[in-house]
This record gives structure tokens, sequence and C-alpha cells, in this order.
């Protein structure tokens, strides 16, 4: 394989190499997560599988629809911290998030009470169909404006995407496996780590490719120590 140098942390596998001359070497992934500076959509080879989350901007998405296609669902991440692109033109405080292929449940984000309450009578036309009664899910559905701050402190700047967005997105897709071409820092390698799910992750630049190393590596090891501070027995004397 054409790749410089290789990680395997936990259940997930890290690659210091080009992308376009790894991904035709690797094999099939269930889903694949593309979040390239947005000025390459243009001239992006992608590989393509069941599921693809695309990250893209209002200038980039007419790109990712002539390589991609239409998306099945269209999410739009808000960010009040917004970027100015010209002084003629208004502030950008989103950028949109294309979903290709089957998703779960919306049953993601944050948790809720489940207590049921009663809705009164309903009906169809004229029949009353008797009383009825809603119970929510546990967790809220997905909306389609899903509002996150920008992860300025990450490596990356406003490249760097927050974890809990990816997390959810992923989470909705629900795939076995992940792949990001576009590594950077690691944070869908994060993500995918916290969910459980088996991930892949290329990245070109050695220093971003550190990071994201070292950032796996501090996860695994809180992990070892959470796992064995729960599970062990006490001593007792007699």
């Amino acid at each position: 394989m054409t790749y410089k140098q290789k990680e395997e942390i936990g259940n997930a596998t890290l690659y210091l190499a080009d992308s376009k001359e790894l991904l035709p070497q690797l094999n099939s992934f269930k889903c694949i997560l593309y979040d390239p500076p947005f000025e390459i959509w243009k001239d992006l080879d992608v590989l393509k599988a069941d599921n693809i989350i695309a990250f893209c901007s209002p200038t980039s998405r007419h790109a990712v629809e002539k390589i991609l296609g239409k998306p099945r669902s269209e999410i739009v991440w808000h960010f009040a911290d917004g970027r100015w692109v010209s002084k003629n033109l208004p502030r950008i405080t989103h950028d949109y998030v294309y979903i290709y292929g089957d998703t779960s449940s919306a049953n993601v984000g944050e948790y809720q009470s489940t207590k049921g309450s009663s809705k009164g009578n309903s009906s169809i036309g004229k029949d009353v169909l008797g009383k009825r009664f809603y119970t929510p899910k546990e967790r809220k559905h997905l909306n389609s404006v899903q509002i996150f701050p920008r992860n300025m402190s990450n490596p990356l700047g406003s490249w760097g995407k927050p974890i809990p967005l990816i997390k959810r997105l992923i989470e909705w897709v629900n795939p076995e496996n992940v792949l990001d071409p576009f590594m950077g820092s690691g944070t869908t390698i994060e993500a995918c780590y916290q969910l459980g799910i088996k991930s892949t992750g290329i990245e070109i630049n050695q220093k971003y490719f550190d990071v994201a190393c070292n950032k796996l590596e501090q996860a695994s090891k809180q992990q070892t120590l959470f796992n064995y501070q729960s599970f062990k027995q006490p001593t007792f004397f007699q």
C-alpha cells in the first residue's frame, strides 16, 4: 500500500498518506464521511459507499451535487460564530451536510422525559376513533437544522468540526464502519471510537496525523482506566 505510516489504535486504523493514492487500495466501507477543503470538491475523485456524509459550503454544494447527485437528506449546520467571505455578501453562518443512502431512526440527540400525555380524541373524517395517548421517544428527533458552534480550538481552526455534531450524524446513519479520507485532527475517528464503531482515517499532513493519533491514544487509555476501575472487585479483610 501507498502510505508513510500506519497506526492501529483500538478499533481505528489511521494512515499517513495521500487519500488520492490510498483510496483505490482500500477495501469497501459502509459509510464514508467527506469533509475536504471545500475548494477541492470540484476536482475530487470520490469512492462510493452505501452511505455518504458530505460537508459542503453554500458555494461548493453545486460541485458536490454534480459528483454525488442529489442527496437523500440535507442538514443545515448553523453556527452563530460565522465567517466573512466578502464585505458585499452576508456573513456565512451555515454549511450543508448532504446525506446519501438509508439512515436509521432519527432517535438521536439529547435525552428527554418519556412521560406520556393524553392528546384527546383522534378521528378520520367524521369517525371518532377514541382517545389518543402520546409517548415521546427517549431521545429527541433529529432537526433539519443542527446548531453547534464551530470548533475554533481545533488544531485545524475553522475547518475542524465539533465532535457532538459528527457523533449525531454518524449515529443517525448507524453504519458498521466509517472511512474519513480527510481525517484532519481525527474528530470523526474520535466520534466513532466513542460510539464503538470501527473507523479508518487518512491524513496527508504529519502534524495533524500525530494529533489524531495522540487524541485516540489518550481516549483509549482513559477508557481502559475507566473499565478497570468500574469492574475491579473490592478486597475484604477478615
